[in-house]
């Protein structure tokens, strides 16, 4: 079974670890380089500054496989804040084993909120993952719209008017 385990600031160099390995992945999406170090250049420290940001590290039987980072959308501004999954990804190794699948699931149960989740309009196995995530968590019961402005597939749906389907 895949378990969430919330990121301590003492952890703090196992997740900027695990973001090198996510910038690669997106780079064909983002067209990031690598800073004159050969490293991706990170700012992290918000996540343990601000209360919005909530990372994740996703474990299966003892070992890391992924990670995922929750975001309380507009947290400061609204007392019934959108929870976003900001950043999310299961190593190469591991995926296609449902380990996403169940990590995704546990991120949602953890919160009853009004959700989103984006994809790059790129990145087809994103976007394909996460439809059927959504459509098989929420019943089919979720709305999705491509914003040009952001150039992303936008998912939404809420988990706080009924109990969740896994």
């Amino acid at each position: 079974m895949v378990r969430l385990s919330p990121v301590s600031k003492e952890q703090k160099q196992v997740l900027y670890n695990l973001y090198q390995l996510y910038q690669y992945d997106f780079s064909p999406y983002t067209g990031n380089d690598l800073g004159n170090s050969g490293a991706y250049e990170l700012h992290l420290e918000h996540f343990w500054e601000d209360a919005r940001w909530n990372p994740f590290l996703i474990y299966f039987e003892g070992k890391i496989v992924g990670f995922l980072v929750v975001l309380f959308e507009n947290y400061d501004v609204d007392p019934d804040p959108v929870h976003v999954i900001y950043d999310f990804m299961v190593l190469r190794k591991f995926r296609r084993y449902g380990f996403g699948r169940e990590a995704a699931i546990q991120a949602f149960n953890l919160y009853k909120a009004n959700w989103k989740v984006t994809q790059m309009s790129a990145n087809e196995p994103a976007i394909h993952f996460w439809r059927e995530v959504i459509k098989e968590y929420t019943g089919d019961r979720f709305t999705e719209e491509f914003r040009e402005d952001l150039n992303k597939y936008v998912q939404s749906f809420s988990t706080k008017d009924s109990a969740s389907s896994s």
